[in-house]
């Protein structure tokens, strides 16, 4: 995989694929510098899945519910390096992918698996990142009716949960047409919790 990220690429062993649409099983990932002869850091998993477009595995691709890639770089924790996440099968929610987390240290000059970050990365697929207001996104849901977004922000290298927002239809007070929206919000070290009522839409 070439141009990933701004100063990498990455070859990928995988240990079966299907007819050039998908591959999974156990792989290994192998991250080199400006392309040099070779790596700097080899992971390995029990299992991971990627799709193949054109016959090249998908980079950087977080559509919730629709494409979602291998391997994702981005600044999760917002200190200036740039972080890898690597799929390792669909053990989301709903089937989704799920993520391997791994923090680049400047100190150790390599990836360092963290499993609080890895957490956030079991939920409906990849977390978003939004590096303008420094805070990352989880999304889940059950059956159709109950979705809950969370918002977290990094203190001491760790995520730290802020915001909760629940969308609620199967709530069946209010008769029966309202969805039920719950937010929680860290202020000042204590939760906040408001609920409001809003029409259901079809």
């Amino acid at each position: 995989v070439n141009n990933p990220s701004r100063t990498l690429s990455i070859d990928i062993d995988v240990e079966k694929c299907d007819d050039g649409f998908g591959c999974d099983g156990k792989s290994t990932f192998a991250f080199s510098r400006n392309h040099a002869e070779k790596p700097f850091q080899i992971i390995k998993l029990p299992d991971t899945y990627l799709r193949l477009q054109e016959g090249r595995p998908q980079v950087n691709v977080t559509l919730l519910y629709d494409e979602q890639s291998v391997l994702n770089f981005d600044d999760f924790n917002f200190d200036g390096f740039e972080d890898v996440a690597i799929c390792d099968g669909n053990n989301g929610g709903y089937g989704m992918p799920s993520y391997q987390v791994y923090l680049y240290s400047k100190k150790l000059n390599r990836f360092v698996h963290s499993t609080p970050f890895t957490k956030l990365g079991k939920e409906l697929g990849m977390f978003e990142v939004d590096a303008k207001r420094k805070r990352l996104a989880t999304f889940s849901k059950s059956g159709c009716c109950w979705h809950q977004t969370a918002e977290y922000i990094v203190v001491n290298n760790l995520p730290k949960k802020v915001l909760e927002v629940t969308e609620d239809a199967t709530y069946t007070g209010r008769g029966g047409d309202k969805v039920k929206v719950t937010t929680r919000k860290l202020i000042k070290g204590r939760w906040r919790t408001s609920t409001k009522y809003v029409k259901h839409e079809e």
